[in-house]
């Protein structure tokens, strides 16, 4: 597609640019102050202020355009980021150090979003969208393989700040160079729009079922490393993780290469399927081809359900929606690490797997419900008959005497 290349690099970029934050944040703090919590503390304020505010700077780029909203993220992430380096080099307090680390995680958009709102709008009714959506999650697998090698390399062989060094001019200038490209961006709506993705039918429930994903797979990939520990094989869970990831890549670039409209009820499926094996797993080397079958099942699970939400959501709420996607994600991770350490301890790895398993199912149902309301709300004529209904048994219905 004309353009295509510029904006999916610069949106890569940008992401590698936030990806390569959160880990150059600890190893700058830790470094300086001595404390992995203060570390963690300072790098958990930039990923939740992240979290929160970057729905609202995709609702704001839905309305005024996305090149008004990355010029404005890009000053003021150069700004905070900035801020943030130079007070760690001269050991402000730990308190001033988590509010810019949260300054410079709420200036941060969603890029990619953005870039999936880009692919949507060129490519809107075309089953080559569903082509587009396929590449962008193996550029997301990509990234998390690449980010932290990135930043550990840099901090090893150079200094402790290299890697938020280097964070700093690939957020301002992937952003700047996103927005100097109106060609590709969305068209703003003639008139002024009110409401949130949030209403869109089903949306709620998809947004459930992506948070109950993201957790499963986290459960997944703690358990392994629980599990592997265990067994007296430490050594060999980065590399179960690393053949899940492989999985879930080879599966994104066969997926994305059938064109087809997206569909949730397969892939939910599958991935529920592909938990059960960890359950069962007897030794470590069983959980190599379990992660390879489970990976299989990721990419097309993430792929179909933000196929979905750029086919459902309305075009003025198309980056917002793609960036509460990316939220639940988010929540979903938080909150599958919180309780994987609690069960660990309580229960055992089987347990964690099993928590997962039923994770899975559970999102299996809210998938299937957010694709009920979908196609509910894509029969207007029902729709109508319906309401038509309730309008003729409210006037029939007798009304009580005030008198």
């Amino acid at each position: 597609m004309p353009g295509a290349a510029a904006f999916v690099t610069a949106g890569f970029v940008a992401r590698l640019a936030h990806l390569t934050t959160v880990l150059g944040t600890v190893f700058l703090v830790s470094s300086r102050t001595g404390s992995y919590g203060s570390a963690g503390l300072v790098s958990a304020a930039y990923a939740l202020s992240y979290s929160v505010v970057a729905p609202l700077l995709s609702r704001r780029a839905d309305r005024h355009r996305q090149s008004q909203v990355l010029v404005a993220a890009a000053i003021a992430t150069a700004v905070s980021r900035g801020g943030l380096l130079v007070a760690v080099w001269l050991d402000a307090p730990v308190w001033s150090l988590v509010s810019l680390s949260a300054a410079s995680g709420a200036s941060m958009p969603a890029v990619g979003p953005f870039v999936r709102a880009r692919w949507a709008h060129l490519l809107r009714g075309s089953p080559r969208s569903h082509t587009a959506a396929s590449f962008e999650s193996v550029l997301d697998e990509i990234l998390l393989i690449i980010g932290p090698v990135v930043v550990s390399t840099l901090v090893v062989y150079l200094h402790p700040a290299a890697g938020l060094v280097l964070a700093l001019p690939l957020a301002v200038g992937g952003l700047l160079t996103l927005a100097w490209q109106p060609a590709t961006q969305p068209p703003v709506a003639a008139h002024r729009v009110r409401g949130t993705a949030l209403t869109t039918p089903g949306l709620p429930a998809l947004l459930l079922t992506f948070a109950l994903v993201s957790a499963m797979i986290t459960m997944v990939e703690l358990g392994v490393v629980a599990f592997a520990s265990q067994h007296a094989a430490a050594a060999w869970s980065g590399w179960i993780l690393g053949v899940l990831a492989v999985g879930s890549a080879v599966s994104g670039l066969w997926y994305g290469a059938r064109e087809r409209s997206p569909s949730l009820r397969r892939p939910l499926l599958a991935l529920a399927v592909g938990t059960v094996p960890f359950v069962a797993a007897p030794t470590t080397m069983w959980l190599f081809p379990a992660a390879f079958l489970l990976g299989l099942a990721v990419a097309p699970t993430l792929i179909a359900g933000y196929s979905v939400v750029g086919e459902v959501v309305t075009p003025r709420n198309l980056t917002e929606g793609l960036t509460w996607m990316t939220t639940a994600a988010g929540v979903g991770i938080s909150a599958g690490s919180a309780v994987t350490g609690w069960v660990v301890d309580a229960w055992g790895t089987r347990a964690v797997f099993a928590l997962a398993t039923g994770c899975a199912a559970v999102a299996v149902a809210s998938g299937l419900r957010a694709v009920s309301r979908w196609r509910g709300a894509g029969r207007p004529g029902r729709v109508r008959r319906r309401a038509a209904r309730r309008r003729r048994r409210r006037r029939r219905a007798p009304r009580l005497s005030t008198g």
